[in-house]
């Protein structure tokens, strides 16, 4: 690990970390001096929760819902989230080889409709 050379206007330059996954917070994130001495984002989504990670270890899906149409990289995400066992994985979504996915709001409703 590098020292942490502090920035002249933003001190330790502080961000909040969150799960890449379902946004809970996890934790800080101290960026220093960045180039041009700028300042860190606020949010930074990066890395797995407790909770997700261990439906990843657990070879589960976690599948995350998205605004309809939404075809980018980074979808706009609704906010709800399920996770499912590695069992109903391989019975249900057996084609699906990440243990992340995306699904649209109108497919994840009627899949998961009391979610």
């Amino acid at each position: 690990m590098k020292d942490l050379i502090l920035s002249d206007k933003y001190g330790v330059n502080p961000s909040v970390a969150h799960c890449e996954c379902c946004g809970k917070e996890i934790g800080v994130l101290l960026f220093g001096k960045l180039k041009d001495d700028i300042e860190a984002p606020r949010d930074v989504y990066q890395g797995l929760c407790e909770d997700c990670q261990n439906v990843v270890n657990q070879q589960g899906l976690l599948i995350i819902e998205v605004r309809d149409g939404e075809t980018n990289k980074n979808p706009y995400r609704t906010g709800r989230i399920v996770g499912i066992t590695k069992e109903a994985k391989e019975r249900i979504f057996k084609e699906i080889e990440s243990p992340i996915c995306y699904m649209e709001q109108s497919m994840f409703t009627q899949i998961f409709k009391n979610v």
